[in-house]
Order: C-alpha cells, then sequence, then structure tokens
C-alpha cells in the first residue's frame, strides 16, 4: 500500500522526497561551521581581553571627524609598547565636540600641508569635551617626535596648557585610553608615561599638565633609558644653548686620546627637563668660577635626567685640580652627573663609546668611577 502512495505522488514530489536528506546534511554542516565559528571567535575574545571595556571612554574614529586618507605609507608599531609620550597642541583648547573636530582638522592639515607629513602626526588627541579622537591609532607609527614613532604611542591634549590645567574630564579620558591600550594589548601592563619636554628641547606638554603628570603613578622622570631604546645618537646641548659664561682664562688643552676618564657627582638635585638641567648646569659653573675660584666649570661633560649630555669644557679643554689651576690633569675626562648618577651612567658610557670612535678617549682607557662617594 505504502508502495502504490510512493508511485501514485507527482515526479516533482518524488524528486523532493529523495533530495530531502541531503539537504538536511547541507544544513547540518553548515550549521556546524556557525557553531565553531562562534566557539573560535569567543575564545579569541577570552585570550586577548583583560577585563570588560571601558564603559566611560568616547572614542571617535577618523571617519567621524572627517579626517584626510594619508597621503601616503608609514610603518606600523611593534605591539604591544611600553611608552606613552604625552603633548600639547599648543592650539586653542575646545568643550565642544563640533569644536574639537574643527581643532582635528586644523592640526591635520597643519601638520601635513605645512610640515610635510604624511597624517596627523599623533596616535591619539584627547579634547576638552572628555572624548578621545583616533589620529594614527595603536598599529601605526607617530610622527611626533623625531626617533621616538617606533617604541612609543603620543597622545596629545587639544590646546595648550602652560598656564592653565586641563579639565578634569580630559585628563580622565586620557587615563581611560592608556587602561584601554592595556586592556587590547597594545601598551606593556608597566609601561611608562613621559612628557614630550623630556625628549625635545620644548615648552609641550605645558607647564601645568606637566605638573600634574608628575604625580601619575607611571610617570618616569629620567629618560635615559627611554632614549638609549629609541637608538638615537647622543643628543649633545653646547655651551651656547645652555648660555654658558665664557671661561676667566684660556684652558689648557687635553692629551688627546685621553688615558682616563673620571665620574663625579655633582651633589646638586635631579633634573628631569631641559629648562632645569640648564639651570643646574647654569648653577654649577657660576658656583665653580664665582666661589671656587675655577677658570670655568670644572667637567669636561655632564649627563643629566632629560637624556642629554651638556658640554662643559668639551673634548678640547682640560680640568683643574685645584682651585688656583697650578695642577692640571690633561689626560683625564672628568663627566659629572646631575642628581643621582646611576640613572645616568648609561648615558655617560654612551659618550665614553663615542669618544673611542671619535679617537678623543684611548680605547684601553681606565674607568675611575668617583660618583658614589
Amino acid at each position: 500500500m505504502q508502495k502504490t502512495v510512493v508511485n501514485d505522488l507527482p515526479e516533482e514530489t518524488k524528486i523532493n522526497v529523495k533530495r530531502f536528506p541531503r539537504e538536511l546534511l547541507y544544513l547540518s554542516a553548515i550549521l556546524l561551521m556557525l557553531v565553531a565559528l562562534v566557539a573560535g571567535y569567543s575564545l579569541w575574545v577570552m585570550t586577548h581581553s583583560t577585563g570588560s571595556p571601558n564603559k566611560g571612554l568616547h572614542i571617535l574614529d577618523r571617519s567621524e571627524w572627517q579626517g584626510e586618507p594619508p597621503s601616503g605609507k608609514y610603518p606600523h608599531l611593534k605591539l604591544p609598547v611600553s611608552n606613552v609620550i604625552i603633548h600639547h597642541t599648543a592650539t586653542e583648547g575646545c568643550e565642544h565636540e563640533d569644536v574639537c573636530i574643527y581643532r582635528m582638522q586644523v592640526i591635520q592639515a597643519y601638520h601635513m600641508k605645512s610640515l610635510g607629513w604624511v597624517d596627523i602626526g599623533y596616535n591619539f588627541l584627547v579634547g576638552g569635551d572628555g572624548q578621545i579622537y583616533v589620529g594614527r591609532g595603536w598599529h601605526i607609527q607617530g610622527q611626533h617626535v623625531k626617533g621616538y614613532g617606533a617604541i612609543s604611542i603620543s597622545i596629545a591634549f587639544i590646546g595648550t596648557f602652560v598656564n592653565m590645567e586641563p579639565p578634569a574630564r580630559q585628563i580622565e579620558a586620557a587615563k581611560r585610553l592608556m587602561d584601554e591600550g592595556v586592556r587590547l594589548h597594545r601598551l606593556q601592563p608597566d609601561y611608562h608615561i613621559y612628557a614630550h619636554r623630556q625628549v625635545s628641547p620644548t615648552e609641550s606638554p605645558g607647564q601645568k599638565l606637566f605638573e600634574l603628570m608628575e604625580h601619575w603613578p607611571r610617570f618616569t622622570p629620567n629618560v635615559t633609558s627611554l632614549r638609549l631604546l629609541s637608538n638615537s645618537t647622543l643628543k649633545f646641548v653646547t655651551r651656547p644653548y645652555w648660555l654658558a659664561q665664557p671661561a676667566t682664562v684660556p684652558l689648557t688643552p687635553l692629551q688627546l686620546p685621553v688615558q682616563s676618564v673620571r665620574f663625579v657627582a655633582t651633589n646638586t638635585e635631579s633634573c628631569s627637563t631641559q629648562a632645569e638641567c640648564i639651570f643646574r648646569v647654569r648653577l654649577l659653573q657660576s658656583l665653580h668660577i664665582e666661589s671656587i675660584g675655577y677658570k670655568d666649570i670644572n667637567f669636561n661633560f655632564v649627563a643629566a635626567g632629560d637624556g642629554h649630555i651638556y658640554e662643559a669644557r668639551g673634548w678640547d679643554n682640560s680640568c683643574e685640580s685645584s682651585s688656583d689651576g697650578d695642577r692640571q690633569d690633561s689626560k683625564e675626562l672628568v663627566v659629572a652627573f646631575v642628581g643621582p648618577s646611576g640613572s645616568n651612567k648609561k648615558l655617560a658610557l654612551e659618550l665614553i663609546q663615542q669618544g673611542i670612535k671619535l679617537g678623543h678617549i684611548s680605547k684601553d682607557y681606565n674607568l675611575i668611577d668617583d660618583s658614589e662617594k
């Protein structure tokens, strides 16, 4: 009876009956693939997240502030990075989204058309409206400080903060962004925060913002490690730049290459910005000439906490062993440290290596470390 019923079905119906199991098999396979994809994505989220998204963080991407596309290619960052450099844009601030968007467009135009960069230079900018504006983002190297784009994320506060502090919501937004960077594995959990002025002769991020930054838990006063990580050449601050007084009388030349290098302490407070370090070095010169009676600042070089080497008597002139100038050691180079010596010794050792390459220091030199005395 069942066979008769099947035979009496229309031809189209018989075909559908035969195909139904195969279609069910296809459907089952598709469902299994979807389940596998969902499971895989869930596993990826669990292994790439360290917490829930920061609900108080509002980020506007480039399309939302109508950013122009980059004019060329630029290198990617190797993530996660260990350093954040804070800037201010040295423009007017903004407290509303439409004004902040306008500021973003002006800054990008200046960077691309006036400076010739391929895009806005910062990775992120923070508006006075408490929102984050994406510049180059997490994955692209910034163009904010020469030599540091490959090892840091740059965050710029929109505005000028020399005489006024940023609003609290602007500061909070920047901190939330850095927390988000850790959550997304874009920043190392033990990342360091630096100010633009610590790695470049600039006012940025402004004195008032810098004073606030000094109290942030991850703020790092000494930039020696960052500067060495950047693989940049030694940065010298010459005598004219730190407004050195001329020597009171002609100095005795060094006999090059020198046979020994001496590290000494200045017993002064440390410095973390170029303005502070210049003040310390000028104070040392005044002390040496006016109070002790030396002919000039009595060091060849000064390694300071801003990551710079300050030219004192330089490569050419010897230092005095006594204030009356009767004893000169023309075969010894003296390197002094402003503040604690430990964090600046890498800088001084790099100076020695450069001196060897230049033929100013003997390859088998003798190092005398009096900096801990």
